[in-house]
């Protein structure tokens, strides 16, 4: 069930569509979705995942949604698969116990290439499970959502993410890879483990063919998965940061994207 007062609709279309109307009297709305969890994983940041479940719980107006590779999921074949504490089933009992806390905050779910071990060698889709058991929508792509709130339709493409850029320039270009064709205010991905929030300019159409600007956030968002002692370390590929990368809604249209530094500065 959504948070009170929150309602969720999927219509009827050949297109992955979600609708959230969420209600006037919040004062802002906060998104704070969970990509590359990696649970199961003997390098996932469990203190620190569980430390943001706590403060999630608390937040009475935030939404989230389940960006993909929420359990580490390997199978025979996959690279690390020595590398993770329990097996799948345990991490998908585990995530589902440590997710129900906020599952009324959650408005869909979305699969990663890690669900998709499952998937690809027995046709059991995974990610959809773990959504039915939390009674949240599931698409098993994309996931075009538009949330209605105060006059504003903030428009969100959630994908997990492809590829494996490592540098700055690529791994934008992978965050920015549908731009051409889609039309969003905010394009969000994940599955490079490298935080990004930027800013695109963009031009569109009211009803009346009047033309206008606005600014789009491309977001990738980091992950729980710490770095040295595994796979990203012994291909050299650049450490990630660990945690969220949290966006506030705003009734006058702004959105604000939030990326922190954590660290001493001796």
């Amino acid at each position: 069930m959504p948070s009170p007062g929150v309602r969720i609709d999927r219509p009827t279309s050949d297109f992955p569509e979600l609708v959230v109307t969420v209600p006037d009297r919040w004062p802002y709305i906060k998104l704070a979705p969970l990509y590359d969890v990696h649970h199961g994983h003997e390098l996932h940041a469990g203190k620190m995942f569980l430390r943001d479940m706590d403060r999630m719980s608390r937040e009475p107006y935030l939404l989230t949604f389940n960006g993909g590779d929420l359990i580490e999921n390997a199978v025979l074949g996959s690279p690390g698969i020595f590398s993770q504490t329990d097996k799948p089933h345990d991490q998908f009992d585990a995530a589902a116990r440590i997710l129900k806390p906020i599952r009324d905050k959650m408005i869909f779910a979305i699969p990663g290439n890690h669900e998709a071990r499952t998937y690809r060698f027995t046709g059991f889709d995974l990610g959809r499970a773990f959504a039915d058991s939390l009674g949240i929508e599931y698409f098993p792509d994309y996931c075009f959502c538009t949330i209605h709130w105060r006059g504003n339709r903030f428009r969100l493409a959630a994908h997990h993410g492809t590829g494996a850029a490592q540098t700055a320039g690529g791994q934008r270009n992978a965050a920015r890879k549908d731009m051409p064709w889609l039309k969003a205010d905010i394009y969000w991905t994940g599955h490079l483990h490298q935080p990004i929030a930027d800013l695109a300019y963009q031009v569109d159409y009211d009803s009346v063919g009047r033309m206008y600007s606005r600014s789009s956030l491309v977001i990738i968002s980091p992950s729980y998965l710490r770095y040295f002692g595994g796979y990203a370390a012994q291909k050299r590929y650049a450490p990630g940061v660990i945690g969220l990368t949290p966006v506030t809604l705003y009734p006058d249209g702004r959105m604000e994207a939030s990326v922190i530094a954590r660290g001493k500065r001796l």
